[in-house]
């Protein structure tokens, strides 16, 4: 053991390095993000909400309790970043709304997350250079955890052809007879979220093979997790990427031959992904679909019905639909219009009144004050954009505290412009999701990012 260790450290490029056990915990945050929804411990659920706990929510826990040391220590520090006070001050507000939620029991359990992010925030933001120190190895274990669970991905979508969903861990709406193929979501709760937890070892990735020398492994990879991306079939996360993609290849606009490569890598890893989806649809038994039908349905899926080849690729109509075939056969549109619904009736419920427009509901009321809305609106439904969520909770004022924050963000990372694609990759997907459980990785990713260039400068000596 002792030796596997060794050379475990080595490997890492920690050998000889003194961690305590903050660093340590860090270090284990790339592996503890991807479990955001399974295993999950149930405890029932509400009229408003499901009680549930991640291994993602439980480290993210433990990791605030680990640094409430660290925040102690570097407290006089840590109170001079004016960083910490915009972050702060969005947190306060969030919890000052609980005074008028319509839902305090969600309102404070969603506040408790809030606030163990922030604690975890004011530990890595108190300590600067433990971080630096520890960066390498940090965004080598987030590369190889993702490599190992893009692996776990293609298992999950070529054995849940004959496996139940609850054997594989899909969610409903990957299930194989959705589309004819799975698409795969391994321990996250949707596609959407496994692929936003892609998101940030690709655009890594990216940006590594614009700025450093040529590396197979890293090309490879590269190719590898985008093919995975697509495989989640998730419009939003694949969307987020390749705005982060443009972004990274307009700051190395003068890296002309390794962005003809980049693109060549992205345009192959999409061809594949469609290669993999048609194979695993023509090897379902159970269902009759060719392959072309796949690549076609897979394209009019992820354009929005822009791109339809359908009618050249399916067999001729017959007057009855067979009970074998995949429940969709191209882009569905319920699952847009839903979203849309949503965002229309959380800003037709924030604008009743004065009071909702500069308050708003309070924290963890959107749920219940949408239902009351509607009679068909279930209380436990969410907004499913960031954004529009924030504005019906937290008011104009808890909005344009949010504005303040990311605006800040922009110019924090001003000095190494690249994070910018992670960070405008972010906040699209926040137009297709809200909530924090299952989301938790994209709060991590930018407080470490953010505050390795957040450093408040030294006080002036009298």
């Amino acid at each position: 053991m002792n030796n596997i260790g060794k050379h475990l450290k080595i490997w890492l490029k920690l050998d000889g390095a003194r961690l305590n056990v903050w660093q340590i915990a860090v270090l284990l945050s790339p592996i503890f993000i991807w479990f955001s929804y399974h295993p999950v411990l149930s405890f029932g659920q509400g009229a408003t909400m499901n009680f549930e706990l991640s291994l993602t929510l439980i480290y993210v826990v433990v990791l605030a309790l680990i640094g409430l040391v660290q925040i102690w220590q570097q407290r006089r520090k840590i109170i001079k970043n004016r960083v910490v006070w915009a972050v702060g001050a969005f947190v306060l507000w969030s919890g000052i709304s609980l005074i008028w939620t319509n839902n305090f029991a969600r309102g404070v359990l969603t506040f408790g997350v809030l606030g163990c992010l922030f604690l975890v925030f004011l530990a890595i933001i108190s300590a600067p250079e433990k971080l630096k120190k520890i960066l390498p190895s940090l965004i080598k274990i987030l590369i190889i955890s993702a490599v190992i669970m893009g692996i776990l991905a293609l298992v999950q979508m070529f054995v849940g052809i004959w496996l139940s969903r609850g054997e594989t861990l899909l969610c409903a709406g990957c299930v194989v007879e959705q589309f004819g193929f799975v698409r795969p979501n391994v321990f996250a709760i949707e596609p959407q979220f496994f692929g936003s937890l892609l998101i940030t070892p690709i655009l890594l990735l990216l940006y590594f093979i614009l700025t450093k020398k040529t590396s197979w492994k890293r090309n490879f990879t590269f190719i590898f997790l985008s093919i995975i991306l697509v495989l989640t079939l998730s419009r939003g996360a694949i969307f987020a990427f390749g705005v982060g993609a443009l972004i990274l290849i307009i700051l190395h606009i003068r890296e002309f031959k390794k962005i003809i490569l980049s693109v060549i890598f992205i345009i192959a890893s999409f061809a594949l992904a469609l290669v993999v989806q048609g194979g695993a649809a023509v090897i379902n038994p159970n269902f009759n679909e060719t392959f072309g039908q796949t690549v076609a349905k897979s394209l009019n899926q992820l354009s929005m019905g822009i791109i339809d080849f359908r009618a050249k690729t399916s067999p001729a109509p017959t007057d009855e639909k067979s009970e074998t075939e995949p429940q969709y056969d191209g882009y569905v549109a319920e699952s847009t219009d839903v979203r849309l619904k949503l965002s229309k009736l959380a800003l037709e419920t924030w604008a009743q009144n004065p009071s909702r427009i500069i308050f708003g509901v309070g924290l963890g009321g959107a749920g219940v004050s949408m239902a009351g809305q509607t009679n068909d609106q279930n209380a436990r439904e969410i907004v499913q954009n960031e954004f529009v969520e924030i504005l019906l909770e937290r008011g104009l004022v808890g909005a344009l505290l949010f504005i303040n924050l990311i605006v800040g963000f922009f110019i924090v990372t001003r000095q190494n412009k690249w994070i910018w694609a992670i960070i405008t990759a972010f906040l699209i997907q926040w137009i297709f999701f809200s909530g924090l459980p299952n989301a938790l990785h994209i709060y991590l990713v930018l407080m470490m990012f953010i505050s390795l260039r957040a450093q408040s400068k030294p006080a002036k000596r009298s």
